[in-house]
């Protein structure tokens, strides 16, 4: 196997044969697959006592992150500690976002993690912005709800492929339904403005609302009726559900888990959302426990999804992963 020029040389004859084998073997070998989660963490609240305190889950919220092992996952309700932590903890992850109330360390995170082996961030390209009128002032709020809400986003590089797609996470008003609608509204407009606008779209967040409500069903792409409209719209660049799209039979998919552990229903609220430039492979909701110790009042949700290849179609995966029952 060797010309004896050195240790491991390769012999000059067997070159082109090994070469032809790595161009006919290329193919075969797993296209570049990435791991994409949503956490609504729970607030550090002073009124979450025992085993629902932030000192007492927060082992518990980074082993259930590590068990999900995603390449880039966003969180939500992240008090300042709690991004301290979970930094300290994920070391292999660099996060990226702003309080929301005052667009620097004061209020809620919705951050991004992003595994610094796998992902690069484009320090040109992101930012947070605020659901309201004024969605560049930081802490505004202006469509009748009481609590600041935002999203954070970035421009994201593949270092395996060197493909290049947006990573949008959020966290929409649990009251208030007008703004709901308006925040599915402007986070279109905001995605439609991207600067590469033929490169993909990852959506994470907590949105408050199911597939049905008329501001997730618009980024969906049906023809809803929205706050502040006078005819019914139509978003002409959809996402996809990764979760309902792979297990579209799966009644029991509650994701607020009011810190009962798992609960039978549809409400679905947390959601990992897709543009038509991925392929889903796979889509889970994380049921972890210790014991009887849930990590938040929210289960995490969490997806495969890999570039789309209209030269190789190949199967969905259907099957349920990890804690899904």
């Amino acid at each position: 196997w060797t010309d004896g020029s050195g240790p491991g040389s390769i012999s000059p004859m067997l070159r082109p044969v090994l070469i032809f084998l790595a161009l006919a073997l290329g193919p075969l070998l797993p296209a570049a697959e990435l791991t994409v989660a949503s956490f609504n963490i729970r607030m550090a609240s002073r009124g979450d006592l025992g085993t629902r305190s932030w000192n007492a889950r927060r082992g518990l919220v980074v082993e259930t992150i590590r068990k999900m092992n995603p390449d880039l996952f966003g969180v939500q309700e992240a008090l300042p500690k709690q991004m301290a932590y979970l930094a300290e903890k994920l070391p292999d992850y660099q996060w990226f976002g702003v309080g929301r109330d005052d667009g620097k360390d004061k209020g809620e995170y919705s951050a991004l993690f992003i595994r610094t082996k796998r992902l690069e961030r484009d320090p040109g390209e992101g930012g947070t912005f605020w659901l309201s009128d004024t969605p560049e002032k930081a802490g505004s709020r202006s469509w009748g709800n009481q609590v600041t809400r935002i999203c954070t986003w970035a421009r994201l590089t593949d270092r395996k492929t060197g493909k290049a797609f947006y990573f949008y996470n959020t966290h929409w008003d649990h009251q208030n339904q007008p703004s709901r609608e308006k925040a599915g509204r402007l986070m279109a407009r905001h995605i439609e403005g991207r600067k590469h606008k033929g490169e993909p779209v990852v959506v994470t967040g907590d949105f408050n609302a199911t597939e049905t409500n008329p501001g997730v069903a618009y980024l969906l792409g049906r023809k809803v009726e929205l706050a502040g409209g006078k005819t019914p719209e139509q978003w002409k660049s959809p996402l996809r559900a990764t979760f309902l799209e792979l297990h579209p039979g799966v009644r029991d998919r509650n994701t607020f888990n009011r810190w009962q552990g798992f609960i039978p229903g549809s409400r679905m609220i947390d959601h990992v959302l897709v543009s038509s430039g991925w392929k889903i492979r796979k889509a889970w909701i994380e049921y972890h426990m210790k014991e009887k110790m849930v990590p938040s009042d929210h289960w995490p949700v969490a997806a495969v999804i890999k570039l789309a290849d209209p030269a190789s179609e190949e199967p969905l995966t259907t099957k349920p992963r990890g804690g899904q029952r």
